[in-house]
């Protein structure tokens, strides 16, 4: 049988366009327009312009979120003056087509729903051209020459798989279904550690410490660690792994005046693609649609520094997240989680101590704000100054690895080195004494004697009357 019946014989019925809908392209723009930008927040979380099949739809859609990343208003007239501006206005049909998004749906109410359609015809037209493609290229093969194997083809598309699987929202649900009769008999194989007996890959850790304790320069120190596989802090080993560093804080050129005294420090060099840096200091409310952009198996690593800066987001731009509640905290790394999950890649986040002495709080309760920090982390790493000058104690509280006892390390710029000669345990106090100015615990039992259960508010109110204490102190 010749090639040319093959094709004919097992060639399905193609479709002049790939599958698309037009009306729930419109239906996501219009609902953006009548929402006045209230849409966008969730559309950028799920989708890009290339999601759009029609090319004047991928056109709005790159202006609106031109628009909503500039903070400027979103209706229909400033979108029309945008393209106008932009000499953009006639390729998308003109203020007249602007005005039938507008129409065209009375809420947009259902814009998750929308979302979910144009994703699934996304996926379909890019399973077609991927399988186009790859029929194409095996045509072509000749097996029996080694540098036409079909292997690299089959790596393309069970890569490609993996990658449209995980953008689907249902990705994987069914597979976490487990029949323990069948995990028995099985070979299970963990993950690989980025930080070796500390933290896996797509495992999250924290790293927390007080004001001016050289976080950044800890985090930058680990980033560089693992994209060489050397030691950080001549303590925990690293596997050599790609590492992608948000920064979300410092001035790009500082930061990488930080990574040069490192390495220059260290006399490492990194390979090309090994330590990807992304400066995004001022881009923050663009988070959302900038963090897609990071492919599955991209990086072994991404470091996020500092996390608080996502506190400004909320599912809105306008929203801004507190980070002492629960509800807000635990959104927030869910994010992260998702955002290790689809990537596959370890994720490390600085944050920072909480006001008052953390000499007095165990190691997980230092982080400022929610509880929730210190039980979502798989590793938390905390930065403690002891009584030496420039010297920290080092604490780590794993979830999944056995423990690793404390230790303390000394700053010497631009790093910090283990030392073992440092008392892990002597933490610095601060305002040593003050204490001792304070109420005692009898003097809080004797105000509280014979008092009927109380709210927080008349708890507060009895004891700033009974002890003359400040409304703070109380």
């Amino acid at each position: 049988m010749n090639r040319a019946n093959t094709q004919k014989r097992g060639a399905p019925d193609i479709q002049e366009n790939p599958p698309h809908s037009i009306e729930t392209e419109q239906a996501i723009l219009g609902s953006i327009l009548t929402s006045q930008g209230g849409a966008i927040a969730e559309c950028a979380e799920k989708i890009n312009a290339e999601y759009f099949y029609i090319p004047a739809h991928r056109t709005i859609y790159i202006a609106l979120c031109d628009m909503w990343d500039a903070h400027q208003a979103i209706d229909l007239i400033t979108v029309t003056e945008h393209l106008r501006g932009k000499g953009l206005l006639a390729s998308v049909g003109g203020a007249a087509a602007l005005t039938n998004l507008f129409n065209f749906v009375p809420t947009a109410a259902n814009v998750g729903y929308y979302l979910e359609i144009v994703l699934d015809y996304y996926i379909q037209r890019e399973i077609i051209a991927t399988a186009t493609e790859t029929v194409r290229r095996a045509y072509g093969l000749q097996p029996q020459n080694e540098d036409n194997s079909p292997l690299p083809l089959l790596e393309i598309l069970e890569s490609k798989a993996s990658a449209l699987r995980l953008l689907h929202p249902l990705h994987g649900v069914n597979d976490l279904m487990q029949d323990a009769a069948a995990i028995l008999d099985t070979a299970i194989e963990l993950p690989p550690d980025v930080i070796k007996g500390v933290l896996h890959r797509g495992g999250k850790g924290s790293m927390s410490g007080g004001s001016k304790s050289n976080k950044t320069w800890a985090l930058a120190d680990l980033a560089v660690s693992v994209a060489t596989g050397t030691a950080w802090m001549c303590h925990f080993e690293t596997n050599k792994g790609r590492v992608l560093y948000v920064n979300f804080e410092l001035p790009a050129a500082f930061f990488d005046k930080r990574i040069q005294a490192i390495c220059d420090d260290r006399h490492l060099k990194i390979e090309p693609a090994m330590l990807t840096i992304w400066n995004l200091r001022g881009h923050v409310h663009e988070w959302p649609r900038l963090q897609r952009q990071i492919r599955p198996d991209q990086f072994d690593l991404i470091v996020i520094d500092p996390i608080y800066k996502l506190l400004l987001l909320s599912g809105s731009r306008l929203g801004v997240r507190d980070e002492n509640s629960a509800g807000h905290i635990a959104l927030l790394l869910d994010e992260i989680e998702s955002l290790a999950s689809r990537t596959g890649a370890a994720i490390v986040y600085g944050g920072h101590f909480a006001k008052g002495d953390p000499s007095l709080k165990d190691s997980i309760d230092r982080q400022s704000g929610s509880g929730v920090w210190s039980r979502d982390p798989d590793a938390i790493i905390t930065l403690t100054r002891l009584n030496t000058a420039d010297c920290f104690a080092v604490e780590l509280t794993l979830r999944l690895h056995a423990p690793v006892d404390s230790f303390g390390v000394r700053w010497e710029y631009p790093r910090f080195v283990s030392d073992s000669t440092l008392d892990a345990a002597d933490l610095k106090q601060r305002n040593k004494g003050a204490a001792e100015k304070q109420f005692t615990v009898e003097q809080l039992v004797k105000a509280l004697a014979d008092s009927p259960p109380l709210l927080a508010t008349e708890f507060k109110g009895r004891i700033e009357r009974k002890l003359k204490a400040s409304g703070r102190t109380a």
